[in-house]
């Protein structure tokens, strides 16, 4: 009996081929992704990047059930689009002195991988994971922490030991809140003013990024989170000792990416606390934010920073 031959199956992340560019002395190397990509390109768009990409964001504000997917093949593209073109490459490049009968075989996984999507988490390339979304919220939620006095991650991370494993009820949300409660009450006793600030922003970050699993039906957490956020922008900037522009940034970028409404009734608060010299550098950020969000087609935020700004202006009227 023939022993069957074990199938050569190939992955994104694998080896496809190096293409020599010699007038730069580099070798440019290319992925399975970066062969399904091309020949997608060449097949359904007549090898037109702009009109691929155009069919991706159509499709991003489309398919919610796919946006990350989708967000992830459009990073991988315009990552790959820009380190081709600092090769002096192109996408048909890659398809060069390749055996017509393999990209023959190769348009079913191409078709599979790119057009339906069909495709395994830990199949995606880094390009596909850090897209802007993901870069963009990390850095939100805690990108800015070395910047503090005091830097909040130690009380993060306690204060995400008190979340059990699993989903709270909305009955379990009472118990939830009493354990939150009880640990800042505790540590802000003794606190130091830049403790305080560290302990509270940590507060921040963790109850969002744990809300997913938190039924609040009751509205307990987020009441304390509105107390919390509260106490943090009536903190008195005087003892800050930190840039007011450090400050500024890492609350704005917070309250750009919260969301679950936790924030929208302190924010006509939060602006009437400003001085004079701090509502001009408030709007740079915002209006900073507002481009950049909208340059990595992360319209959603973009319009909430948008939407921040017309209110602070609205109020200096």
């Amino acid at each position: 009996m023939t022993e069957r031959k074990p199938r050569d199956i190939k992955h994104g992340n694998d080896f496809f081929k190096e293409i020599r560019v010699p007038e730069l002395g580099r070798i440019f190397t290319a992925t399975y992704w970066d062969l399904w990509i091309a020949i997608i390109l060449d097949t359904q768009f007549d090898n037109n990047v702009t009109k691929m990409i155009g069919d991706l964001r159509a499709k991003i504000k489309k398919s919610i059930n796919l946006r990350d997917e989708y967000e992830g093949h459009l990073n991988h593209i315009l990552s790959l689009h820009q380190n081709l073109v600092e090769n002096k490459l192109n996408f048909s490049d890659i398809l060069q002195n390749t055996d017509a009968d393999f990209i023959k075989k190769q348009k079913v996984k191409a078709k599979t991988k790119i057009i339906d999507m069909r495709f395994r988490e830990h199949e995606q390339s880094t390009w596909m994971i850090n897209t802007p979304r993901k870069l963009r919220e990390e850095k939100a939620m805690y990108g800015y922490w070395h910047l503090f006095p005091v830097n909040p991650q130690p009380y993060a991370n306690s204060l995400g030991k008190l979340y059990k494993n699993g989903v709270y009820t909305e009955d379990q949300s009472y118990a939830l809140e009493d354990k939150l409660d009880k640990y800042l009450n505790k540590h802000k006793k003794k606190a130091t003013d830049s403790e305080l600030l560290a302990l509270y922003r940590a507060f921040l970050s963790v109850v969002v990024y744990n809300m997913d699993w938190v039924d609040d039906s009751y509205g307990v957490i987020s009441a304390l989170y509105g107390d919390i956020f509260t106490k943090y922008f009536l903190f008195d900037r005087n003892k800050l000792e930190m840039p007011l522009a450090d400050f500024f940034q890492d609350f704005l970028e917070l309250i750009i990416w919260e969301d679950y409404g936790f924030t929208d009734y302190y924010i006509d608060d939060f602006f009437k606390t400003l001085s004079s010299t701090e509502i001009p550098l408030v709007q740079s950020i915002l209006l900073q934010q507002k481009d950049e969000l909208k340059s990595l087609d992360l319209d959603y935020q973009s319009k909430e920073a948008a939407t921040l700004l017309k209110k602070l202006r609205a109020l200096q009227r």
